[in-house]
């Protein structure tokens, strides 16, 4: 079987729709106090399930990348047209990711318009999203695959020098701290804390602008495995270089990890090696299980999810906060919110606290499956 349909990899959608269902159960409990474990982030130096999420994403992003943009620069687009389109997309993107931030822009509650935006959160997923596209896009167009290696490099260098260097007193120098690691003093200096987000009193943001240079490194090893599965050779040959790859990274992740710590708030380069590692293997054995074994038997649901991954990612985090806003009268006389309300008087009588819990989350999922699943059928996708 080919693993193109058409312009796609169908194994790409599965491994995007795997990837953005799996967000939206960890962004949804029914209660963020009763959640199971492999649904947590680390809180701060490790790896759990959870943390895979964001780097496979971005890993997709960067195959889409080779799969678009190199198609189309060998037909002889004009650079300048792609280039508008790389900038306008990151735009876009990036002022969705401030609108979620933003929602419902101080319309509910004792919040000022003035002191709404005061203390607007400029960083956030969507922001770093277009960010690493708008970076590699920009590469992928003007330079050679030595020039993307060289620049590619050099991110990461630069990364490691200003969290190593002992820069600013009392701040870096190796550190990887929460209180005074570089990502943070960078943020500080250019945004303020009021533009951040806050690990409990401490203002810190996980997609601050220095560790937004490994996640572009992440998307740059996505567009060098897209590269790699355009080459003129069998599938099987393919998978096998694949998998070599993807098992000596994971390795080399591992091993680095006793040197700098696996975190994802700050990307440290031990993450971003060894999730990029996992995130290889994970695509190869997608296309091993469907274009080598042919399995295409309930796969339809993960694609449903992968061509439409923007939608579900502002539609979910909309409706997450509506019903945070709507507000109920419980039995004692207290206001809470129509989602505890759900979970308070369904799903955690239902099944108990944590797979309460977990079962709002899918019930959540479900939700959305039906809506993309109809908007699949009439061929209805949101892109930018």
């Amino acid at each position: 079987m080919k693993p193109f349909c058409g312009e796609r990899l169908v194994a790409l959608d599965v491994f995007r729709g795997l990837t953005v269902a799996l967000m939206i159960v960890v962004n949804n409990p029914g209660s963020w106090a009763h959640i199971h474990p492999p649904l947590r982030h680390a809180s701060w130096h490790g790896l759990t399930p959870t943390d895979l999420i964001f780097p496979f994403f971005l890993f997709i992003v960067g195959v889409a990348i080779s799969l678009g943009f190199s198609r189309r620069l060998e037909a002889g687009a004009l650079r300048s047209d792609l280039v508008r389109k790389i900038i306008s997309r990151s735009l876009i993107i990036f002022a969705l990711g401030l609108f979620l931030n933003g929602f419902p822009f101080g319309l509910v509650g004792n919040l000022r318009f003035p002191e709404f935006l005061a203390e607007l959160r400029i960083w956030g997923v969507l922001q770093r999203i277009a960010v690493c596209y708008l970076l590699v896009g920009l590469v992928v167009v003007f330079m050679g695959n030595k020039g993307r290696w060289l620049v590619m490099t050099g991110w990461l260098l630069v990364y490691e020098l200003l969290m190593r260097l002992a820069l600013v007193a009392d701040w870096g120098a190796g550190s990887f701290a929460l209180e005074d690691n570089f990502i943070r003093l960078l943020d500080l200096q250019t945004l303020g804390a009021g533009h951040l987000y806050h690990v409990g009193a401490v203002a810190f943001d996980p997609e601050g602008l220095l560790s937004t240079l490994p996640a572009a490194v992440t998307t740059m090893l996505g567009f060098f495995t897209g590269e790699f599965l355009r080459q003129p050779k069998s599938l099987t040959t393919r998978l096998h270089g694949l998998s070599l790859a993807g098992l000596l990274m994971t390795s080399l992740g591992w091993n680095l990890a006793l040197l700098e710590p696996l975190n994802k708030q700050l990307w440290t380069s031990s993450y971003m090696v060894l999730t990029g590692g996992l995130a290889i293997l994970v695509l190869a054995f997608c296309l091993w299980v469907i274009d080598i074994k042919g399995w295409r038997r309930g796969i339809q649901p993960t694609v449903v999810f992968g061509r439409n991954p923007l939608l579900v990612f502002v539609g979910s985090g909309i409706l997450a906060r509506i019903l945070y806003l709507i507000k109920m009268t419980d039995t004692a006389g207290d206001k809470i919110s129509l989602k505890q309300a759900i979970y308070d008087g369904v799903f955690e009588p239902f099944a108990g606290p944590a797979n309460g819990s977990l079962l709002y989350s899918l019930s959540f999922l479900a939700i959305w499956l039906v809506l993309l699943w109809y908007l699949h059928t009439k061929n209805i996708h949101i892109k930018v």
